[in-house]
This record gives C-alpha cells, structure tokens and sequence, in this order.
C-alpha cells in the first residue's frame, strides 16, 4: 500500500524532467561515470538524482551489476515513456521557437518521383504548422534537372536518390532515407511467374523502363547492367512518370526498378514480383541537397523538418 501511495505521489508531483533525463542517458550509456560526462556534472550528483527516484517511489529503478548500473523492469517503464515525454517537449520547442520567430517566406522544394509520399507530406505538415506565415512550393523532375535549378537559384532544396560528388556551385547533402532500389515485373510478365527464379541471363532479351536519358539514375541503372553485359533491348522506355511506369509494368511486358517502398505495395495486392537480384546500391538512398549559403530562414527550417520526418518514418 505504501509503494502504491508513494507512486502516485511521484507522477502527481515528484517526478522532475531531469529524472527523466539521467535515467534515458543511464539508459542509453550505461554507467554513471558516462552520464556525468555528457551532463558534465558529477557522479554524486547524477547518483543524487537516481536516489531522489527511488527514495519517492518506494521502488528500486535501477540495480548493480559489477561497475554497470542496469534498470529494473520499472526502470525500464520509466525510460520508455520517459523517451516519448522528452521527444514531444523536443517538439514543441521546436514549433514555440519557430513561432516566436515569425518565420516567413517561400520554399522552394523539388524531388524525383520515387521519393515516398510520406517524407514530403509530414515535412510539409510540420514546416506550417511552425511557419503558418510561410509559403511552399514543390516540383517533381529528374534530379539533373532539379540540381540545375538549384545551382541557378530556382529552387531552394533538391530531394533524389543520389549523393552528388562535385556541381558548379557548392552544396551540402544529407542521407535522409535508407530506400534500395530493386528489379521489379508485373505479375503477368514471364520472369514474374511464382516457379521461376530468374537470374542476370534472364534479362538479356528483356523490354525495359528506365529513368530518363541523361538523369543520374539512368547513367547508375544501366552502369549495374553493363557490369553484367546487359543492355537494354530495343522497343525500351525511357521515363520519369512513375504513374506510367506503374501502369506499363502491371501489362506484364517490361522489367524495371522501383524503390522497395513502392515496390512492396504492389506485391502485396499482387500485381508485381520483385527480382532475386542485388538492389541497385547508389539508388538506395534518398539525399537532400540545397546551397551551402542558406538565405532564407525558411530553408533552414525545412531542411529540419525534413530530417525530422524521416526519423519519424524509421521509427515506424
């Protein structure tokens, strides 16, 4: 009854934010000593605050394992909702400061077709809800394209699929999604049947979609097949719609790669078999780019909320 007591009374009014902290980092790092350091406090006092927790609930939340301290089941509650306390009061000082802030202006926004819906809508979502006062725009194109614009100031952050290695003016470059590209056929094509195993040789003779000419997608696509002597056959497509690509590779007649985030979607409703074969490696990830010297306030911001929601879509 006394630790029920005692319980309640820590949640209702006992519990502190640095409670919480020093148990996520115990959590996280291991030893007291350690936590210390990335508070730079002492170890008295980071033992302080453990001894506060337990003196109020009644309960141990941590236990002693050689020099390791590790949590009880009830210390490991605590971190784990903890953890989700501390994100949102992350995210809400994140939205009070850009509010505060009156951040204002257009962004200018560009991405390849194949990024996945969800990374752009939930960064837009959180980009007005900070900036309400702000203005966005978005293109879809083939990144060479888009990093043209880019470079001539028509465009403020590029999303694609490559990690560009040197452009006419200098920009920076975050990885923001782990996304490989895969050999996909309808499930009418002959690769796709559910006895067959198709390897390298198979494709060979086959019709292909691929990006279009002159894209960065398109040179890394046919580099794979020519490492394996292949090119693609005449009567090929070259295209940048992915509704088109969609609809062509559901009639069963042409092979071609699809992010597996794309891919997964139509295998599932069974209208698509994904290759055994190795995913195209420098299409596997998704890259932001913009100019090293950011003008507006409103980039930066969004170049946040970018990053910000692709962690939340590697948490799901």
């Amino acid at each position: 009854m006394h630790n029920t007591d005692s319980i309640q009374r820590f949640f209702r009014s006992g519990l502190k934010l640095p409670h919480l902290r020093v148990l996520v980092a115990l959590a996280d790092l291991g030893q007291v000593t350690r936590v210390a350091s990335a508070f730079h406090v002492t170890q008295p006092a980071v033992s302080r605050q453990i001894s506060e927790i337990e003196s109020a609930l009644g309960v141990a939340v941590v236990s002693r394992i050689g020099n390791k301290l590790e949590l009880t089941a009830i210390g490991q509650v605590i971190v784990a909702c903890g953890r989700e306390v501390l994100r949102q009061l992350e995210l809400a000082r994140r939205d009070v400061s850009a509010l505060a802030s009156g951040t204002g202006g257009l962004v200018r926004v560009g991405a390849v077709v194949t990024i996945p819906d969800p990374l752009v809508a939930n960064s837009v979502h959180i980009f007005m809800r900070r900036a309400p006062n702000a203005s966005f725009s978005f293109f879809e194109a083939t990144l060479d394209r888009l990093l043209k614009m880019l470079e001539d100031g028509d465009l403020d952050v590029a999303i694609g699929r490559n990690r560009m290695t040197s452009t006419q003016v200098q920009l920076k470059q975050e990885v923001l999604l782990q996304d490989p590209f895969v050999f996909v056929v309808g499930a009418a094509h002959p690769l796709g049947a559910p006895d067959r195993h198709p390897c390298w040789e198979d494709l060979r003779p086959c019709h292909w979609i691929t990006p279009q000419l002159g894209s960065p997608a398109h040179a890394t696509l046919i580099g794979t097949l020519e490492a394996h002597n292949i090119a693609p056959a005449a009567g090929s497509v070259a295209s940048s719609s992915l509704a088109l690509n969609l609809s062509l590779l559901k009639r069963g007649d042409f092979v071609s790669i699809l992010p597996i985030s794309i891919a997964r979607q139509h295998v599932v409703r069974g209208y698509m078999r994904v290759l055994p074969l190795p995913p195209v490696e420098p299409l596997g990830e998704v890259v932001a780019h913009w100019r090293a010297s950011i003008g507006s306030p409103a980039t930066k911001l969004f170049i946040e909320c970018l990053s910000e929601a692709s962690s939340e879509l590697l948490t799901e």
